[in-house]
């Protein structure tokens, strides 16, 4: 059976505004174009996994005027019934800036998103099990708690620790009790900084390998934007079950013990940009969702691969280059469509369209 994921999310309404460029300190832009849409890393992430065929439970919290939030994750095909709505609170809020290339910058009222609470998780996770994914991100209170509660019961545990916070307190509470790190450029360098006291001027691949060693994790994957994702995955043992990778050779590149180590257990993953995120400067319209819609997609890529291959589910066993690789490209199709669309929730796309879209690139 696949298993299920369960994302401790965050659940924003967003405010985008269109602007000719990021506002800078002092001035005064007007805008050309304004929207709201159902929001949050978490809902995001949610919905990219729902619409990526995952099994998805989600645990939040919004206000009364969030339930059109809520209905919008539902309708995606996420379960959320154990999101509960506060009368004393408003749903979280983001104010979104996008300029004429696509970059944008957000300011956030957490709002309910910072009611979770230990108690909360604890008692959403008691319908779950051995075996199941825990999805979340920074933008929630009870982060630590969460993943601690998760790992006692044999929950998996994916974070994905955006917005990163300066914590190192945080950090090293989750220290060999988180499964999966997706981290972007800017979270991995501070979260090097943050374990490290070198100056940080090594590559992406040295610094996720400083962080999976330093933190404990099974997986680390590292977004890149336009030039592609890096990954990083324990060795499995020799009896686990492997996944032939379902795509071209150039699509992934998978280098055993890339530490220059003959006794390294570490596999280095490249997904090249080139071939995964094809999408010409000119076609990208809003970033926002970008990173969220990986995860969703790479977590539901996970789940179905153990879905088909159990044994890789514990402690004990691992996820194989094959699967992860697997994962970070369709992840990274995924997100590349909706670099294209307006919106976070509104641009993920459907995972029948990410089908379509790798054959129509493998042909091309």
């Amino acid at each position: 059976m696949q298993p299920r994921v369960i994302s401790f999310a965050s659940i924003n309404v967003d405010e985008v505004y269109s602007i000719p460029h990021i506002v800078r300190p002092g001035e005064t832009l007007t805008s050309t174009r304004r929207q709201q849409n159902a929001g949050g890393k978490g809902a995001n992430a949610s919905v990219a996994a729902a619409r990526a065929g995952a099994p998805v439970h989600v645990v939040g919290k919004i206000g009364s005027d969030g339930l059109w939030v809520r209905d919008i994750i539902e309708h995606a095909g996420a379960n959320v019934s154990l999101v509960q709505v506060l009368d004393d609170t408003a749903t979280g809020r983001a104010i979104i800036q996008v300029d004429v290339s696509g970059e944008n910058a957000i300011f956030l009222f957490p709002g309910a998103n910072h009611k979770l609470t230990e108690t909360d998780a604890h008692r959403a996770f008691a319908q779950f099990a051995r075996g199941d994914w825990l999805l979340l991100t920074n933008e929630t209170t009870a982060v630590a708690e969460a993943i601690v509660q998760a790992h006692q019961i044999g929950i998996q545990v994916l974070w994905n620790p955006a917005p990163m916070h300066d914590d190192p307190l945080l950090t090293n509470r989750v220290v060999g009790l988180v499964d999966v790190l997706v981290v972007n450029e800017s979270e991995l360098l501070r979260l090097t900084q943050q374990i490290s006291d070198d100056d940080c001027q090594d590559s992406f691949e040295v610094m996720a390998r400083l962080v999976m060693n330093e933190l404990g994790c099974r997986v680390v994957v590292a977004t890149l934007g336009s030039s592609g994702c890096i990954g990083l995955v324990r060795r499995p043992t020799s009896n686990a079950h492997t996944i032939p990778i379902a795509g071209s050779s150039t699509d992934i590149s998978i280098i055993s013990g890339s530490g220059g180590d003959d006794t390294d257990d570490i596999d280095d993953i490249r997904v090249i940009s080139m071939c995964c995120s094809p999408i010409r400067m000119e076609q990208v319209i809003d970033t926002t969702a970008a990173g969220d819609t990986w995860v969703g997609f790479f977590v539901a890529e996970l789940a179905r691969a153990q879905g088909e291959s159990p044994e890789s589910i514990g402690a004990h066993a691992a996820l194989t280059p094959a699967m992860v690789g697997r994962a970070m490209t369709v992840a990274t199709y995924a997100s590349g469509i909706t670099v294209t669309r307006m919106g976070a929730v509104p641009s993920i796309p459907m995972r029948e369209e990410v089908e379509a879209f790798i054959r129509t690139k493998k042909h091309e």
